[in-house]
């Protein structure tokens, strides 16, 4: 019995080393896998980004000397943080270890050539410095991906609509933004033109709720017994520094742009002495409007929320308020 209990003693002792060694080698492979990145092309050397979708949608994005520009839409500046965020967020990617790679897993995760949610291609001087692919998504935030050099399937931390393959997702939105402190005036042709005082403080940067200053604006067209109001001139302001473009519509006129005239005129000078004219009209069968910049030579979609709350904005009884009569 004693020799029993010894033997089995024995045993287990074996059984938790083999356990424990089992454990360390399987610690020891992961962290290998771990390290290993699913491209390696030279990131820093990439000009060209093209972006492939299944139902054949592609965009693709080009570095023009130090800015990224969307070449489809006429050489219009990308969003530069975006882009290399994204080509960042690409270099980094670890393979981890492999869930599939026999031609039917291939498919099945749909990273083939013929196959796929998204091919991705990393190009540098006209040459391609790496091809790869993202397939169906296990869980959230999480894709299967395959680089064209390897036959191994991955799985990766990055979603396929962190890839989109439309350029209007890739556009500058900010484009034609004039920063809310720069602001000096803002006129609306025939109607009224407001001068801002003073500069104003960090207390009353774009997004502060404080309290605007009395007379922070003024205007020469007020008639008698009126005066700015000041809220509502500050927001006009805001809403001007704040508009964003959601797509670029081509630097051709059409005829369903409702241009001739615009629906409305602002005119904004700025603390470097630039003037910079928006026009805005309806879209001819659309919700949105159509929006044009001066210092631009491109027509912009502008969304209907932006442009009606904008409209509002501009009525110049919004704008412009009676002063109370002194009472005896």
């Amino acid at each position: 019995m004693g020799r029993l209990v010894q033997l089995l003693a024995v045993l287990l002792v074996l059984q938790v080393a083999l356990i424990a060694g089992l454990n360390v080698n399987r610690t020891d492979l992961s962290t290998v896998a771990d390290r290993s990145l699913l491209i390696s092309a030279a990131i820093e050397e990439v000009d060209l980004l093209t972006i492939e979708g299944p139902d054949g949608g592609t965009v693709s994005l080009r570095k023009h000397g130090a800015t990224w520009i969307v070449p489809e839409d006429g050489d219009f500046p990308a969003d530069q943080e975006k882009v290399e965020a994204f080509i960042s967020r690409v270099s980094e990617l670890e393979r981890g270890m492999p869930v599939g790679t026999t031609p039917a897993a291939l498919s099945r995760f749909r990273v083939t050539e013929s196959n796929f949610e998204r091919r991705i291609t990393l190009g540098s001087k006209d040459d391609v410095l790496t091809v790869f692919f993202l397939g169906t998504s296990p869980r959230a935030r999480m894709t299967y991906a395959r680089s064209r050099d390897d036959t191994s399937v991955y799985e990766v931390q990055l979603a396929a609509y962190d890839a989109p393959t439309g350029s209007e997702d890739w556009q500058d939105e900010m484009a034609v933004e004039i920063p809310y402190p720069d602001i000096v005036t803002l006129e609306i042709p025939g109607m009224i033109k407001m001068i801002r005082n003073r500069r104003p403080g960090s207390s009353q940067d774009t997004g502060s709720d404080a309290p605007v200053e009395d007379k922070v604006w003024d205007s020469p067209d007020l008639g008698p017994g009126e005066k700015i109001h000041q809220q509502s001139a500050d927001a006009l302001a805001r809403k001007v520094s704040a508009l964003r473009i959601i797509d670029v519509l081509g630097r051709d006129v059409r005829p369903g742009f409702g241009l001739d005239p615009p629906e409305l005129t602002v005119s904004v000078e700025t603390t470097s002495n630039d003037k910079v004219t928006y026009e805005l009209g309806p879209i001819d069968g659309e919700k949105d409007y159509v929006f044009k910049a001066s210092t631009r030579p491109e027509y912009f979609r502008l969304p209907d929320y932006l442009a009606k709350s904008l409209l509002k904005a501009t009525h110049r009884d919004s704008l412009v308020r009676k002063s109370k009569e002194p009472t005896d």
